[in-house]
């Protein structure tokens, strides 16, 4: 198991190993730039969620399963997903799970443990969005590591005793930690405009947010003792 994940714009270095499987996962909001998924979908194993299977096939790329219910999905990116000869796991609309929730299931079924990098989390509809984002931070504790990624929005998890290291040659312009559980115990962020050194997150009043790298830092590092917490970051696309 290795301890780094690369992103196209960015490398993340965490202090606990990864899981050995890592899976891209494209759902129904806002489509990421065509350069970005296609660069990111050299490296790994494209799972298509429901609406996500048009990501796919405006980009030309080959998905290795498509999951979903079908409802939100064009009736011709549905066909032409169907056509692949790739695995295609339909479920009925009236379920208990969403279509993220059920890939995810499949995911910790087939590999025990697996990072699912999941884009198309962003924009959309807010109870989408915010479902999607408890989805992944909840697998956290089942073995399942997720992040939402794009080329402009990353939000990753840290939980009890973990830290990340973020390079990039463009660093992010805003970073904001998160407390996703009850409180974040030990919470310290390094080479930005405004550090913390083991500090008391309350999910309840998450005033981290909106830090800024310092200038001409390449690394910022993130830790947290106790807790679940969410490292969000955020690149500004020019006009």
């Amino acid at each position: 198991m290795g301890h780094s994940l690369k992103l196209p714009q960015a490398q993340l270095t965490f202090r606990k190993p990864l899981p050995e499987a890592t899976l891209l996962m494209t759902a129904g909001g806002r489509p990421p730039e065509n350069k970005w998924i296609l660069k990111i979908a050299k490296g790994f194993p494209v799972w298509c969620i429901d609406s996500g299977i048009q990501i796919c096939r405006q980009t030309g790329i080959t998905p290795a399963r498509i999951i979903g219910d079908g409802d939100s999905a064009s009736p011709e990116a549905w066909a032409w997903g169907k056509s692949l000869g790739v695995p295609v796991e339909v479920y009925p609309e009236d379920k208990d799970y969403t279509d993220l929730q059920l890939a995810l299931l499949r995911a910790k079924e087939m590999y025990g443990t697996a990072t699912a990098i999941v884009s198309g989390v962003w924009g959309g509809r807010f109870d989408h969005a915010f479902s999607n984002i408890q989805s992944l931070a909840g697998w956290e504790a089942l073995g399942v590591k997720g992040i939402a990624a794009d080329e402009s929005e990353v939000l990753l998890f840290l939980s009890d005793q973990d830290t990340v290291r973020i390079k990039a040659e463009v660093m992010p312009d805003i970073i904001s930690l998160i407390s996703l559980s009850n409180c974040c115990l030990g919470v310290t962020i390094d080479g930005v405009r405004w550090p913390l050194q083991k500090a008391e997150l309350q999910r309840n009043l998450p005033y981290a947010i909106s830090n800024q790298p310092l200038a001409g830092c390449q690394e910022v590092s993130v830790s947290v003792d106790e807790g679940l917490l969410g490292v969000y970051l955020q690149w500004r696309q020019e006009k």
